[in-house]
Protein backbone atom coordinates (compact mmCIF):
# COMPACT_ATOMS: atom_id res chain seq x y z
CA UNK A 1 0.00 0.00 0.00
CA UNK A 2 1.37 3.60 -0.89
CA UNK A 3 1.48 6.38 1.09
CA UNK A 4 0.11 9.52 -0.59
CA UNK A 5 1.41 12.27 0.77
CA UNK A 6 -0.09 15.80 -1.19
CA UNK A 7 -1.44 18.83 -0.06
CA UNK A 8 -5.06 18.27 -2.05
CA UNK A 9 -5.50 14.99 -0.80
CA UNK A 10 -4.12 12.37 1.77
CA UNK A 11 -4.42 8.79 2.19
CA UNK A 12 -2.12 6.77 4.45
CA UNK A 13 -1.80 3.00 5.67
CA UNK A 14 -1.69 2.39 9.78
CA UNK A 15 1.24 1.18 9.98
CA UNK A 16 2.41 -1.14 12.63
CA UNK A 17 4.34 1.50 14.86
CA UNK A 18 0.89 3.57 14.94
CA UNK A 19 -0.47 0.41 16.52
CA UNK A 20 1.63 -0.72 18.72
CA UNK A 21 1.72 2.71 19.88
CA UNK A 22 -1.98 3.12 20.63
CA UNK A 23 -2.04 -0.34 22.28
CA UNK A 24 0.04 1.23 24.61
CA UNK A 25 -1.34 4.01 25.75
CA UNK A 26 -5.18 1.35 25.46
CA UNK A 27 -3.26 -0.85 28.00
CA UNK A 28 -3.13 2.24 30.58
CA UNK A 29 -6.93 2.11 30.91
CA UNK A 30 -8.97 -0.50 32.32
CA UNK A 31 -12.54 1.42 31.47
CA UNK A 32 -12.88 -0.43 27.55
CA UNK A 33 -14.74 2.68 26.20
CA UNK A 34 -11.98 4.98 27.23
CA UNK A 35 -9.38 2.64 26.29
CA UNK A 36 -11.30 2.01 22.97
CA UNK A 37 -11.47 6.15 22.17
CA UNK A 38 -7.83 6.50 23.27
CA UNK A 39 -6.94 3.51 20.81
CA UNK A 40 -8.78 5.88 17.81
CA UNK A 41 -7.53 9.07 18.96
CA UNK A 42 -3.63 8.07 18.91
CA UNK A 43 -4.16 6.62 15.26
CA UNK A 44 -6.15 9.90 14.26
CA UNK A 45 -2.85 12.18 15.90
CA UNK A 46 -0.14 9.93 14.45
CA UNK A 47 -2.24 10.38 11.08
CA UNK A 48 -2.08 14.19 11.08
CA UNK A 49 1.65 14.20 12.77
CA UNK A 50 2.78 12.34 9.13
CA UNK A 51 0.90 14.82 7.31
CA UNK A 52 2.08 17.69 9.05
CA UNK A 53 5.46 16.30 8.57
CA UNK A 54 5.68 15.82 4.89
CA UNK A 55 5.02 19.27 4.46
CA UNK A 56 7.66 20.47 6.67
CA UNK A 57 5.81 21.55 9.48
CA UNK A 58 6.99 20.72 13.01
CA UNK A 59 4.73 18.80 15.83
CA UNK A 60 5.58 18.81 19.41
CA UNK A 61 3.96 15.22 20.84
CA UNK A 62 5.49 16.16 24.68
CA UNK A 63 3.44 19.13 24.77
CA UNK A 64 -0.02 17.79 23.62
CA UNK A 65 -2.54 16.30 26.19
CA UNK A 66 -3.27 13.16 24.33
CA UNK A 67 0.00 12.08 24.49
CA UNK A 68 -0.23 11.62 28.76
CA UNK A 69 -2.07 8.69 30.15
CA UNK A 70 -2.93 10.51 32.89
CA UNK A 71 -4.73 13.41 31.38
CA UNK A 72 -6.36 11.23 28.91
CA UNK A 73 -8.65 10.05 31.84
CA UNK A 74 -9.86 13.43 32.43
CA UNK A 75 -10.52 14.51 28.91
CA UNK A 76 -11.26 13.01 25.30
CA UNK A 77 -8.86 15.19 23.68
CA UNK A 78 -6.72 14.23 20.77
CA UNK A 79 -4.79 17.11 20.38
CA UNK A 80 -1.40 17.27 18.56
CA UNK A 81 0.93 21.07 19.23
CA UNK A 82 1.65 22.47 16.61
CA UNK A 83 5.09 24.09 16.96
CA UNK A 84 4.80 27.86 17.26
CA UNK A 85 1.07 27.76 16.55
CA UNK A 86 -1.51 25.41 19.01
CA UNK A 87 -3.22 22.60 20.10
CA UNK A 88 -4.67 21.38 16.54
CA UNK A 89 -7.49 17.97 17.56
CA UNK A 90 -7.30 14.98 15.25
CA UNK A 91 -11.06 13.69 15.36
CA UNK A 92 -11.17 10.47 14.39
CA UNK A 93 -13.89 9.69 12.12
CA UNK A 94 -15.52 5.90 11.82
CA UNK A 95 -16.24 4.69 8.15
CA UNK A 96 -20.35 4.68 8.60
CA UNK A 97 -20.11 8.25 9.87
CA UNK A 98 -21.53 11.12 8.05
CA UNK A 99 -21.87 13.75 10.94
CA UNK A 100 -20.07 13.92 14.07
CA UNK A 101 -19.72 15.69 17.39
CA UNK A 102 -16.80 17.88 19.21
CA UNK A 103 -16.91 17.30 22.79
CA UNK A 104 -17.42 19.94 24.39
CA UNK A 105 -13.87 19.36 26.64
CA UNK A 106 -11.96 20.29 23.55
CA UNK A 107 -14.06 23.64 22.13
CA UNK A 108 -11.04 25.71 23.57
CA UNK A 109 -7.73 26.14 23.68
CA UNK A 110 -7.44 24.94 20.15
CA UNK A 111 -6.75 26.48 16.77
CA UNK A 112 -8.11 24.04 14.10
CA UNK A 113 -9.74 20.58 13.75
CA UNK A 114 -9.09 17.77 11.62
CA UNK A 115 -11.29 14.92 10.83
CA UNK A 116 -9.43 11.17 9.89
CA UNK A 117 -11.95 8.62 8.75
CA UNK A 118 -10.33 5.56 9.81
CA UNK A 119 -11.16 2.08 7.86
CA UNK A 120 -13.64 -0.54 9.21
CA UNK A 121 -10.38 -2.56 9.89
CA UNK A 122 -8.45 -0.13 10.92
CA UNK A 123 -5.60 -0.34 8.45
CA UNK A 124 -6.12 2.85 6.32
CA UNK A 125 -6.68 6.58 7.25
CA UNK A 126 -7.96 9.33 5.15
CA UNK A 127 -7.83 13.36 6.07
CA UNK A 128 -11.49 14.53 5.17
CA UNK A 129 -10.97 18.19 5.61
CA UNK A 130 -10.46 20.84 8.88
CA UNK A 131 -12.35 23.04 10.66
CA UNK A 132 -11.47 26.24 11.94
CA UNK A 133 -13.48 27.26 14.97
CA UNK A 134 -16.61 25.09 15.31
CA UNK A 135 -19.89 27.09 16.12
CA UNK A 136 -22.23 24.04 17.37
CA UNK A 137 -20.82 20.38 18.36
CA UNK A 138 -22.37 18.62 15.65
CA UNK A 139 -20.36 18.66 12.43
CA UNK A 140 -21.25 17.35 8.73
CA UNK A 141 -18.98 16.32 5.60
CA UNK A 142 -20.03 20.29 4.10
CA UNK A 143 -18.86 22.21 6.66
CA UNK A 144 -14.72 21.20 6.63
CA UNK A 145 -12.53 22.90 4.38
CA UNK A 146 -10.09 21.01 2.06
CA UNK A 147 -6.79 19.82 3.61
CA UNK A 148 -4.96 21.79 1.16
CA UNK A 149 -5.74 25.10 2.39
CA UNK A 150 -4.07 23.80 5.62
CA UNK A 151 -0.75 24.38 5.44
CA UNK A 152 -2.15 28.26 4.96
CA UNK A 153 -4.03 28.51 7.65
CA UNK A 154 -1.54 27.25 10.10
CA UNK A 155 1.23 29.68 9.01
CA UNK A 156 -1.11 32.45 9.06
CA UNK A 157 -1.74 31.76 12.70
CA UNK A 158 1.84 31.55 14.16
CA UNK A 159 1.64 35.11 14.99
CA UNK A 160 -1.06 34.54 16.90
CA UNK A 161 -0.36 31.43 18.86
CA UNK A 162 2.78 30.47 20.38
CA UNK A 163 4.59 27.50 22.54
CA UNK A 164 3.93 28.16 26.24
CA UNK A 165 6.85 30.03 27.53
CA UNK A 166 9.18 28.93 30.43
CA UNK A 167 7.86 29.97 33.78
CA UNK A 168 8.58 29.60 37.32
CA UNK A 169 6.37 28.07 39.88
CA UNK A 170 6.21 30.55 43.08
CA UNK A 171 6.53 28.12 45.96
CA UNK A 172 5.50 30.87 48.72
CA UNK A 173 2.12 30.96 46.65
CA UNK A 174 1.54 27.30 47.41
CA UNK A 175 1.85 28.01 50.96
CA UNK A 176 -1.54 30.63 50.71
CA UNK A 177 -3.06 27.59 48.15
CA UNK A 178 -2.64 28.92 45.01
CA UNK A 179 -0.87 26.70 42.96
CA UNK A 180 0.05 26.79 39.44
CA UNK A 181 -1.41 24.95 36.60
CA UNK A 182 -0.65 21.96 35.63
CA UNK A 183 0.28 21.16 39.77
CA UNK A 184 -1.95 18.99 41.56
CA UNK A 185 -2.23 17.99 45.94
CA UNK A 186 -1.53 14.41 46.44
CA UNK A 187 -4.90 13.65 47.15
CA UNK A 188 -6.63 14.72 44.18
CA UNK A 189 -3.18 12.87 42.33
CA UNK A 190 -3.88 9.10 43.99
CA UNK A 191 -7.60 9.80 44.24
CA UNK A 192 -7.95 10.11 40.52
CA UNK A 193 -5.27 7.32 39.96
CA UNK A 194 -6.65 4.97 41.52
CA UNK A 195 -10.65 6.00 40.51
CA UNK A 196 -9.84 6.24 36.87
CA UNK A 197 -6.97 3.11 36.71
CA UNK A 198 -7.33 1.03 39.87
CA UNK A 199 -5.37 -1.63 37.53
CA UNK A 200 -2.83 0.45 38.16
CA UNK A 201 -1.41 1.54 41.50
CA UNK A 202 2.11 2.99 42.53
CA UNK A 203 3.94 0.56 43.17
CA UNK A 204 7.19 2.12 45.47
CA UNK A 205 8.47 2.09 48.63
CA UNK A 206 5.98 5.16 49.71
CA UNK A 207 2.15 4.58 50.22
CA UNK A 208 0.36 7.76 49.63
CA UNK A 209 -1.13 8.60 53.02
CA UNK A 210 2.40 8.55 53.80
CA UNK A 211 3.70 10.96 51.34
CA UNK A 212 0.57 13.25 52.70
CA UNK A 213 1.30 12.76 56.10
CA UNK A 214 5.12 14.29 55.67
CA UNK A 215 3.61 17.72 54.34
CA UNK A 216 1.83 18.38 58.03
CA UNK A 217 3.68 21.69 58.29
CA UNK A 218 3.71 22.92 54.36
CA UNK A 219 2.98 22.33 50.97
CA UNK A 220 3.48 19.10 48.60
CA UNK A 221 2.16 19.12 45.03
CA UNK A 222 2.63 16.68 42.08
CA UNK A 223 2.36 16.07 38.32
CA UNK A 224 3.08 13.21 35.94
CA UNK A 225 5.39 13.29 33.28
CA UNK A 226 5.58 11.13 30.99
CA UNK A 227 8.38 10.68 28.35
CA UNK A 228 7.00 7.78 26.47
CA UNK A 229 3.44 5.77 26.24
CA UNK A 230 5.03 3.60 28.46
CA UNK A 231 7.37 5.42 30.88
CA UNK A 232 5.81 7.55 33.38
CA UNK A 233 6.97 9.20 36.52
CA UNK A 234 5.57 11.28 39.52
CA UNK A 235 6.99 14.31 40.19
CA UNK A 236 6.56 16.03 43.67
CA UNK A 237 8.00 19.35 44.65
CA UNK A 238 7.52 20.57 48.51
CA UNK A 239 7.90 23.93 50.55
CA UNK A 240 7.67 23.84 54.18
CA UNK A 241 8.53 26.73 56.54
CA UNK A 242 11.96 25.47 58.06
CA UNK A 243 12.26 26.26 62.28
CA UNK A 244 14.36 28.47 63.43
CA UNK A 245 14.79 30.61 60.37
CA UNK A 246 13.55 32.51 57.66
CA UNK A 247 14.81 29.89 55.09
CA UNK A 248 12.39 27.33 53.86
CA UNK A 249 13.00 23.21 53.18
CA UNK A 250 12.03 22.41 49.55
CA UNK A 251 11.99 18.61 48.69
CA UNK A 252 12.04 17.47 45.29
CA UNK A 253 11.22 13.76 44.43
CA UNK A 254 10.53 10.63 41.59
CA UNK A 255 8.68 7.85 41.68
CA UNK A 256 7.67 5.13 39.43
CA UNK A 257 3.84 5.42 37.94
CA UNK A 258 1.91 3.21 36.24
CA UNK A 259 3.19 -0.22 35.81
CA UNK A 260 6.85 0.84 36.64
CA UNK A 261 8.38 -0.75 40.19
CA UNK A 262 11.13 0.77 39.34
CA UNK A 263 12.95 4.19 38.15
CA UNK A 264 14.65 4.00 34.45
CA UNK A 265 18.19 2.99 35.07
CA UNK A 266 19.40 5.85 32.56
CA UNK A 267 17.10 8.40 34.16
CA UNK A 268 18.49 11.75 35.62
CA UNK A 269 17.53 14.14 38.11
CA UNK A 270 19.04 17.54 38.54
CA UNK A 271 18.94 20.46 40.79
CA UNK A 272 20.57 23.59 39.57
CA UNK A 273 20.93 27.20 41.00
CA UNK A 274 19.61 30.19 40.01
CA UNK A 275 22.69 30.46 38.21
CA UNK A 276 22.10 27.17 36.24
CA UNK A 277 24.74 25.22 38.24
CA UNK A 278 24.23 21.94 39.03
CA UNK A 279 23.97 21.56 42.91
CA UNK A 280 22.08 17.80 43.37
CA UNK A 281 22.26 15.05 41.02
CA UNK A 282 21.03 11.40 40.65
CA UNK A 283 20.43 8.31 38.74
CA UNK A 284 17.05 6.71 38.33
CA UNK A 285 19.95 3.02 38.34
CA UNK A 286 16.33 1.10 38.78
CA UNK A 287 15.73 2.19 42.18
CA UNK A 288 12.38 2.45 44.11
CA UNK A 289 12.21 6.57 43.90
CA UNK A 290 14.68 9.61 43.92
CA UNK A 291 14.59 12.83 47.13
CA UNK A 292 16.93 15.57 47.43
CA UNK A 293 16.13 17.88 50.13
CA UNK A 294 17.43 21.53 50.23
CA UNK A 295 17.16 25.13 51.86
CA UNK A 296 16.51 28.19 49.74
CA UNK A 297 15.43 31.66 50.77
CA UNK A 298 13.06 34.07 49.64
CA UNK A 299 13.88 35.55 46.47
CA UNK A 300 16.20 32.82 45.67
CA UNK A 301 15.47 30.35 42.47
CA UNK A 302 16.30 27.39 41.50
CA UNK A 303 15.60 24.68 38.67
CA UNK A 304 14.97 21.32 38.40
CA UNK A 305 15.94 18.86 35.16
CA UNK A 306 14.71 14.89 34.45
CA UNK A 307 16.12 13.98 31.91
CA UNK A 308 16.06 10.29 29.92
CA UNK A 309 17.48 9.02 27.06
CA UNK A 310 17.04 12.31 24.48
CA UNK A 311 13.85 13.88 26.22
CA UNK A 312 14.73 16.43 28.87
CA UNK A 313 11.98 18.16 30.82
CA UNK A 314 13.18 21.39 32.65
CA UNK A 315 10.80 23.04 35.35
CA UNK A 316 11.52 26.73 37.61
CA UNK A 317 10.64 27.57 41.03
CA UNK A 318 10.89 31.48 43.05
CA UNK A 319 10.79 31.31 46.31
Amino acid sequence: MTTHCQPTKFRMPLTDRFHQIAQQFYQHHSDPQKAKQVYLNTLSLQTVRFYLTCLGIETDLEQSISWNPTLQVLSNAADLWVTGVGRLECCPVLPEQTAWTISEDVWTDRVGYVFVQLDSELTEATLLGFLTQPSETHVTTQQLQPMDQLPAYLAHNVVKQTAPKEQSSALLQWLDNVVDEGWASLEQIFADWQTQMPAYSFRNSLAHQELIEQVAKGVKRGKFLTFTPGTQVLFLVGIAPADDSIAFDITVELYPAGQQTHLPPSLHLMVMDQAKTPVLQAEGRQSEGLEFQFSAEPGENFAVQISLDQSILTEQFAI
